[in-house]
């Protein structure tokens, strides 16, 4: 999970030094950055509501980039033609759309 390191700094979200620094490559050939801060973010979309704890990362096309790990640890299956993510939330099957 990832978020803008100028959403954290206008929020002035708490943020740690992340455990395993790591180089990230975005889209453009060549231009790596260095993830080394970690925030624990509370979000919502319509009745789910979670915490996450996110690396930060210097990107403006998004506010939060739930990945990979957040589909699987949550067993959230992703409707690509309808854009829809299903999970089961407090013991009921939720249909999320962003």
């Amino acid at each position: 999970m990832w978020l803008p390191i100028t959403l954290i700094d206008k929020l002035e979200v708490p943020t740690k030094v992340h455990p395993t620094p790591y180089a990230f490559q975005w889209l453009k050939q060549g231009s790596k950055v260095t993830v080394s801060k970690q925030a624990f973010i509370s979000f919502s979309v319509g009745p789910y509501c979670s915490g996450v704890l996110c690396d930060v990362l210097p990107i403006d096309a998004y506010h939060i980039l739930l990945s990979r790990p957040w589909l699987f640890n949550n067993h959230v299956m992703h409707d690509g033609h309808a854009n829809t993510y299903a999970l089961k939330f407090k013991g009921r099957n939720l249909t999320l759309t962003p």
